[in-house]
């Protein structure tokens, strides 16, 4: 049997899936209403962000689905290499995705969804799984409602 902690390349498709999931993980946790779980649905809902945004940037730049061939890349093909394989910039990799940003703005004629998304980019990192402060349950609940509005923006 396959295990889940074997590296795999995903194409964006299979990123999608593993941010579907990782959002029922995240929305199972609030659900909870526990303030242990808050750190948790934080987490959780700032991978989602990743993972699409790591979707995006494989079909915007698409020798990112096949990085053995790197001997002829760009430095800027080199940092999205690490952006989407290596780091966890969420604000990096939105400056990487302008016809993303464009596209929410043009539907979004309050600026609300931009604002949103840039700020939760700038706010989100990894480290928040190693934070010895604990969230409350309502800070999470609203950073997944954010999430969740996200989501449809970035499919």
């Amino acid at each position: 049997m396959p295990s889940i902690f074997e590296r795999i390349s995903l194409k964006p498709t299979q990123l999608r899936t593993v941010a579907e999931r990782r959002f029922d993980d995240a929305r199972y946790l609030c659900d909870s209403g526990w303030n242990r779980h808050a750190n948790g649905v934080l987490y959780l809902g700032g991978f989602v962000l990743e993972c699409l945004l790591k979707a995006k940037l494989m079909e915007r730049y698409a020798m990112l689905l096949s990085p053995g061939r790197r001997a002829n890349w760009s430095r800027h093909d080199h940092r999205r290499y690490d952006l989407c394989y290596r780091w966890h910039d969420l604000a990096s990799i939105l400056e990487e995705l302008p016809d993303v940003l464009q596209s929410i703005s043009s539907k979004d004629s309050s600026g609300r969804l931009t604002r949103s998304l840039r700020a939760l980019c700038g706010e989100w990192t990894v480290f928040a799984r190693y934070s010895p402060r604990t969230a409350t349950m309502m800070e999470a609940r609203k950073f997944l409602l954010q999430i969740e509005e996200l989501k449809s923006w970035l499919r």
